[in-house]
């Protein structure tokens, strides 16, 4: 079930993740979320991750996100 949120340039935060980041997405390939964080780009894993999305107020189970960005948009007619 792709989730139909695109979260490039959003600002988010992981939880219930071993990496501790909040920062804004600049990227983002099939597993993984670029993330600007204190001035530097680090790599999240999408799962096991969750994200939090700020400015949408919304708590994602990184699962959902797996995949290429493209393709979950088009699919959900974003596109």
């Amino acid at each position: 079930m792709p989730i139909c949120i695109d979260l490039l340039g959003r600002e988010v935060s992981t939880y219930k993740c071993s990496y501790r980041v909040r920062g804004v997405v600049v990227g983002e390939t099939n597993n993984t979320f670029l993330i600007l964080a204190g001035g530097r780009v680090v790599t999240i894993p999408k799962y096991p991750c969750r994200f939090y999305v700020y400015d949408l107020g919304v708590l994602i189970n990184g699962i959902y996100l797996v995949g290429y960005r493209d393709r979950r948009l088009f699919n959900c007619g974003m596109f």
